[in-house]
């Protein structure tokens, strides 16, 4: 069922952090507005995928872990001995939650339209947006696009979720593992690489491969102090 929807003078097509301050900034100019996005991904990659289960993450590991703690009471000591993956998965659900319901907040606080579903272009000022109940047409002077980006997948190496996984599913595996690579040395690699490392349950085999990393993040001084700050940690680099 289709719905003819309604006109705008700006439509966002992405609710992250681009997407909400664009939507709010022009609803704080008198301008009518409208998100667009699904439901389940309101906050956009930030709150779902990226910022914020990851320092999440981090944060409940090196607790957990007794990390921080390890240079006063021993590098054995832990607040839990056995970290499951469900242990740490609650801790970043109860954020993501709190943290949608904020977005959602201040979205109708400044009178902002979230449309739920997934939009596409029929012309350059009207979108059809899929969602669960059916199909509607968003019509706007403007559209922003801030869709956000997912992690890079290539077709020579499928991911089976299970040996072979992307950062985004790495709370969806069933344990941690004890030996790992980890092929990009940017943030989020670095990140991920010395959290499960913390676990304490990692043998020494981490390798942050730095040969995909095609903006040259890691100069050789770069290179150099990263070496240094992680060299407690089990992790090699390789280049």
């Amino acid at each position: 069922m289709e719905n003819t929807g309604s006109t705008y003078d700006l439509a966002v097509i992405g609710s992250g952090p681009a997407g909400q301050k664009g939507a709010i900034a022009a609803a704080k100019l008198g301008k009518r507005v409208a998100i667009v996005d699904r439901k389940e991904m309101v906050g956009g990659v930030c709150i779902h995928t990226g910022t914020i289960p990851s320092k999440t993450l981090r944060e409940a590991i090196l607790y957990l872990s007794g990390f921080r703690e390890r240079s006063f009471y021993g590098r054995d000591y832990s607040v839990k001995d056995e970290i499951a993956v469900s242990d740490l998965a609650f801790r970043v659900q109860a954020v993501m939650a709190r943290e949608v319901e904020v977005i959602r907040a201040q979205l109708k606080r400044n009178r902002v339209e979230l449309v739920p579903g997934t939009a596409r272009f029929l012309d350059p000022h009207t979108l059809e947006v899929q969602g669960v109940a059916g199909t509607t047409r968003v019509t706007a002077d403007h559209v922003l696009i801030a869709c956000g980006t997912r992690p890079a997948h290539s077709p020579s190496v499928p991911l089976d979720g299970k040996r072979v996984i992307d950062s985004d599913h790495l709370m969806t595996v069933e344990r941690f593992p004890r030996e790992l690579i980890v092929v990009g040395a940017g943030v989020i690699g670095l990140e991920y690489a010395s959290m499960i490392t913390a676990l304490g349950n990692v043998m020494p085999r981490h390798l942050l491969d730095t040969r995909l990393n095609p903006s040259g993040e890691l100069r050789d001084s770069a290179a150099l102090r990263l070496e240094e700050a992680t060299a407690g940690q089990l992790i090699q680099i390789q280049s």
